[in-house]
C-alpha cells in the first residue's frame, strides 16, 4: 500500500478526507499503524473557528498537514537507529517533537521546546494520527501497556499527559494539597 485516507481541517465547521503517501521512516523514527486518534478541544476550536496560534509562532497554528495529536498505535516498520521500540511494540505517540537538544528537551520537556523551527506538534505542524499510519520520532514515543486498549492510550496522548507532565513539573506528592485554575477547553462549545 502506497498511498492511504488522511483527516485534514479547512477550518470551515467541516473535515475532510484526502489521499495521502504513506510515510517511510527515517534514521530515529518509527511508522505507526494508528490504533486510536482522539479529537482535543485545540482540534475543535480549530474546526470550528479556523485560526488558533501558539505563543511565539505566527499566523494559524494548523500548518494544512493530516489533522490528529492524540495517537496510540503499533510499530510496522523502524528507521536506522531506532534502539528502544522494535516492530510489533505498542506506544502512545506524546503530541509535541522538540529538537532535542535544548535544555528542555534534554530535560524531557519538549512542549517547552525553545527552538521554534524544530519544535513541532503532530497533527498541527506536521501529519498526526487522523491516518492509517503516522510517521513518529522514536523520542516522542512511549510504550502502551498490554492491559491498555489503544484507546485507553489515545486519552494519556496528551490529556493525561500534559497534566501528568505538570504535576511532575511541579512536584507536588501524595500529601499535598493542590488547587487548578484553567478556563477550560479552547473554543468549546462552538460559536
Amino acid at each position: 500500500m502506497t498511498t492511504m485516507k488522511g483527516v485534514f481541517l479547512p477550518g470551515d465547521f467541516t473535515a475532510v478526507l484526502r489521499d495521502v503517501e504513506v510515510p517511510t521512516p527515517g534514521p530515529g523514527q518509527l511508522l505507526v499503524r494508528v490504533g486510536a486518534s482522539g479529537i482535543c478541544g485545540s482540534d475543535l476550536s480549530y474546526i470550528y473557528r479556523g485560526h488558533k496560534t501558539h505563543v511565539g509562532q505566527e499566523g494559524a497554528a494548523y500548518k494544512g498537514v493530516v489533522a490528529g495529536h492524540e495517537p496510540s498505535g503499533q510499530v510496522v516498520e523502524t528507521g536506522p537507529g531506532c534502539r528502544r521500540f522494535g516492530v510489533g511494540d505498542r506506544v502512545i505517540v506524546y503530541h509535541i517533537s522538540g529538537c532535542g537538544r535544548c535544555s528542555n528537551c534534554r530535560r524531557g520537556h519538549m512542549i517547552s521546546c525553545s527552538d521554534p523551527e524544530r519544535r513541532s506538534a503532530y497533527g498541527w505542524q506536521r501529519d498526526g494520527g487522523h491516518a492509517e499510519y503516522i510517521l513518529v520520532e522514536e523520542s516522542t514515543a512511549v510504550p502502551l501497556p498490554d492491559e491498555l486498549s489503544y484507546v485507553d492510550g489515545a486519552l494519556i496522548a496528551c490529556g493525561f499527559g500534559t497534566a501528568y507532565e505538570g504535576l511532575l513539573r511541579t512536584g507536588v506528592g501524595g500529601r499535598d494539597d493542590l488547587l487548578v485554575v484553567a478556563s477550560g477547553r479552547s473554543g468549546w462549545p462552538p460559536p
